[in-house]
């Protein structure tokens, strides 16, 4: 068996902040989705099918020993597992990269290795239709349905973004037909396999969290806290933990309030930070409130409040209050207040 993390797409829910790096490589909650995930699973070799900013994984992987396919231009799910099936044929642990999961996921579904051909993990939702939703037959997986219609979907459980699949799901993906958006969906494939009279089971897990929007993003990261917090996951690498409080060595804390669960690498000077936020390396707060946000390597924050936001490298905010933004690379904000906004330039405010 082989595992593979799939990293390929760009993100676009999340602009202007995945202009900087892709989605799984975001920091969050002292590390990314991706090294979490990663963490995941078990002994095993393991295979990142990417395209978007290739050469962030290609670096990434040099430290941490996974290899790297690339899937070019992205046509779905299904494709990147058949960009996977040309260099690798065996049973996949197949996992997306920008997903929480939590802490026991993966050895749920293995524990269901000798059960079924495949497994699919699950998750209840209250929109199951801006989703894959499973549609279940006696305990297995009939079908999944892309996005049905509101009011048409089979249940409420959709696809939670983990797989153990065995060999025959390639000749599956050889016979699915694009998807009404051009793509090759594995979700089809899975239908198709279980068409053909192959078991495919599935595990439910919950809490999970599709990691696309800003907020959910952040729900992630209060996710992935607590469970270090608890003892469910360990610290990432180069963290202690502090009571709730998870410290870098390059961590500065002088005259500032830290509320946990919260992570401190950069600067933090007369300040608040927390609860739920992440100062990462490189980055300052001076005379400001940061809660539940993310400030990104380089950023600064003087004299401002950062509430549900994400700041991202290199940008400067200044006497300004931002609720619900996210800002794009390198923008300077002076003077403003900002609710529920993406910045795609810089902007300061007359006062």
């Amino acid at each position: 068996m082989k595992a593979a993390l799939l990293a390929a797409g760009k993100g676009k829910r999340l602009r202007p902040a995945t202009e900087a790096r892709p989605k799984p490589l975001l920091p969050i909650a002292g590390s990314t989705l991706f090294e979490y995930n990663l963490s995941l699973v078990p002994d095993l070799e393991v295979y990142a099918v990417v395209s978007y900013r290739k050469e962030l994984f290609i670096d990434l992987s040099r430290r941490l020993g996974f290899r790297i396919v690339d899937q070019g231009r992205p046509m779905g799910t299904g494709h990147a597992v058949m960009k996977l099936g040309e260099v690798v044929r065996d049973d996949i642990l197949l996992l997306y990269a920008d997903i929480y999961l939590p802490p026991d996921s993966v050895e749920r579904i293995l524990s269901y290795r000798d059960r079924y051909d495949h497994v699919v993990a699950v998750t209840p939702v209250e929109r199951p239709w801006e989703f894959g939703v499973v549609e279940l037959s006696s305990g297995l997986l009939r079908r999944i349905v892309e996005k049905p219609r509101k009011g048409e979907e089979p249940s409420n459980l959709i696809v939670a973004g983990a797989f153990l699949l065995s060999q025959s799901i390639f000749d599956h993906l050889m016979d699915v037909t694009l998807s009404p958006r051009g793509e090759i969906e594995l979700t089809d494939a899975l239908t198709l396999a279980a068409s053909r009279g192959e078991r495919v089971g599935v595990v439910t897990v919950s809490p999970w969290v599709d990691a696309g929007r800003p907020s959910d993003f952040l729900l992630a990261q209060k996710y992935l806290l607590n469970d270090v917090i608890s003892g469910e996951r360990a610290p990432p690498s180069g963290y202690t933990l502090e009571g709730d409080i998870l410290i870098s060595s390059t961590g500065v804390v002088e005259d500032s309030e830290l509320d946990g669960p919260s992570v401190i690498a950069g600067s933090l000077r007369e300040s608040t930070l927390g609860p739920y936020s992440y100062l990462e390396t490189g980055s300052s707060a001076l005379r400001s409130k940061i809660l539940n946000s993310i400030v990104m390597t380089g950023s600064s924050v003087l004299d401002s409040v950062v509430t549900d936001s994400l700041i991202t490298d290199g940008s400067s905010i200044e006497g300004s209050t931002l609720v619900r933004s996210v800002t794009a690379p390198s923008s300077r904000v002076v003077n403003c207040e900002l609710e529920e906004e993406k910045l795609w330039e810089s902007r300061e405010c007359i006062t």
